[in-house]
This record gives C-alpha cells, structure tokens and sequence, in this order.
C-alpha cells in the first residue's frame, strides 16, 4: 500500500491589531510520514516536542483523522506515522493547528476521500476554534479568517470559516524569536477583558484594516502602526519577561534599518518581526532584549510559505 507524505507549516497569528482575524504561513513545517498499518496506528516522533508528543490513541493528530472517518461514517484503516516537527509547542506559531490539519489530511490520504474546503475547515472547527491559525497552515500566505456562527435547518448551532488568502509581498520576511518558556493559550485568553471601550474597538479596526492597505499598496512604512494593539496584546506582554521590550521595536523602526514591525506571534511567548534586510541583527536585538529580562530565546529569519498543507 502507498506510503504518504504530509507537509503542514507553522502559521504566526493576529498579527498585531488583525486579533483572531489575520494569519500567516511559516516556513516551519510538520512533517508526517504516513505508512498504511491495518487494525492500529503508532506513532513515532522526532523534532520539536517530541518527548511530549502522546504515542498513543490520544494524540491530537490521530483523534482529528478519526473524528473525521467517524463523522463521514467511512472505515479508517490504521497506519504507522512517523512525525518530525520543526513547530515549537505553546508558542503561539500553530503547533495544535497543525496537527490537526495533518490528522484530517491523513484521513484523506489513507481513505482517498478529498474533502472540499467548507467540509475541511468545519472538520478542523471542531477542535481548534482559532481560524487565523488553521486557515494559513491549511492555505498559506496570509489569510484573513472568519467564523460564521449559524444555525442549520435542524436548528443545530454550526460554525464556518470564511477565508480568504491575500498575496504576501516577498521582500517582507518574518524574524521569530522564541523563548524558553510557554504560554498557553487558554490562559492568555482568559486574561483579556470581556468588555472593551468603543474608543479601543476604533482604534483596532482602523489599524486591522490598515494593515491590509498598507500591504496591498506596499507602504511597509505604515506596518509598525498597523501592528499595534489595544485587544490582547497590552494584557499578555506583562504576564511573560521581556515582551514588553520587544514590543517597544515598533516606536524604533528608524533605529534599526529594514525593520518594519513588531508583535506578538498569536498568544505568545514567540515574539515575530517583519524586515525588509537585516534580519540577523534584528534576531539578535530581539534576543538581548529578551536576555536582559532573564529569558533564555533563540531567534531564526523564515519565509513566508505559500502552498499551504500538501500531501504526497
């Protein structure tokens, strides 16, 4: 029986203002090698997190493929994965997201069953309610996202995601800097207030779309503007040492030739810059930021990918 290959990338979301909206495929990929094995599933994993990675049945990747052969009633034969990730875990780059895309991909691989995109991504809803992530990783480039609430003609509540990929210009490169500690979402989004001010709402809408302007007419001057926040950013960065710091890049664009901006990647601890050139010395400012508060990080310049999940 045919052996596959599953390629999913990383993805940095929010990407400032753009909160729970905007995301972006990183050249940091999952890799599943997916090998048919009937009546079972074993795993063995390598690469970032991979003495934390269940190998059994409760791994993320193996619940998503039979929650989908469950759901479309299709017998899902087992296989042997091995898995080989280059996605740090609880970092705020997509590590959940892609593991579930490689799940539901697997099922495709091992059933010849091809979804198509709605089906795909109300699939992925059912685990992971973050669209900024899943559609980039899905997708690539940069996708904005939106979950459509609504309820069916049997008056179940059901969720969509509408996404759209916007091209990405390609002197903007992404430096990721990543520090030795994780944040988890769950409790990075219980933190952020329940009730903003109409005055903070304004001032993230117009930067969100801001962001999207300034890209499409290449006015990369205005993205450190477009990537400040009044939503989760000001409430995450004091929780974790030395964000703050590196926040602080955006009001030192002109300090640092070929910076353009700062943010934090999705609810952190990575903390993502864009340049346009020297993206090492930028790696570097951001990591001696980070040192001078006590954080161990390492910092690495990626590209943007564009082709999203493949499966071979």
């Amino acid at each position: 029986m045919a052996t596959h290959q599953i390629i999913v990338p990383a993805s940095t979301s929010n990407l400032g203002a753009s909160f729970d909206t905007c995301g972006l495929a990183l050249s940091l990929y999952l890799r599943v090698e997916v090998e048919p094995l009937p009546g079972r599933f074993e795993i063995t994993a390598t690469g970032e997190g991979a003495d934390r990675v269940p190998l059994d049945e409760s791994n993320l990747i193996i619940r998503a493929a039979r929650y989908v052969a469950a759901e479309r009633k299709i017998p899902l034969t087992g296989a042997r994965l091995r898995v080989d990730s280059q996605i740090p875990l609880s970092r705020g780059l997509g590590s959940s997201s892609s593991a579930i895309i490689a799940g539901i991909s697997i099922f495709e691989a091992l059933t010849g069953n091809r979804l198509d995109q709605d089906e795909f991504f109300n699939y992925a809803l059912h685990f992971e309610g973050h669209g900024d992530n899943l559609a980039p990783s899905t997708l690539g480039g940069m996708v904005v996202a939106v979950v459509r609430e609504y309820v069916d003609f049997s008056g179940t509540d059901r969720q969509s995601l509408l996404a759209v990929k916007r091209p990405w210009p390609e002197e903007v490169r992404v430096v990721i800097c990543v520090p030795d500690f994780e944040l988890e979402t769950s409790r990075m989004r219980a933190i952020l207030p329940q009730m903003v001010t109409r005055h903070d709402a304004i001032y993230n809408v117009q930067r969100a779309a801001l962001l999207q302007a300034a890209l499409a007419e290449r006015r990369f001057d205005m993205l450190s503007e477009a990537l400040r926040d009044r939503l989760h950013q000001p409430y995450r960065a004091p929780l974790a040492p030395g964000l703050s710091e590196v926040l602080k890049l955006n009001d030192e664009t002109g300090k640092y030739p070929g910076l353009l901006g700062a943010a934090i990647s999705g609810a952190g601890s990575t903390m993502i810059a864009f340049v346009t050139a020297n993206g090492d010395r930028i790696g570097r400012e951001m990591v001696e930021r980070l040192n001078a508060a006590g954080v161990q990080a390492r910092a690495m310049e990626v590209a943007v990918d564009n082709r999203g999940r493949v499966i071979e």
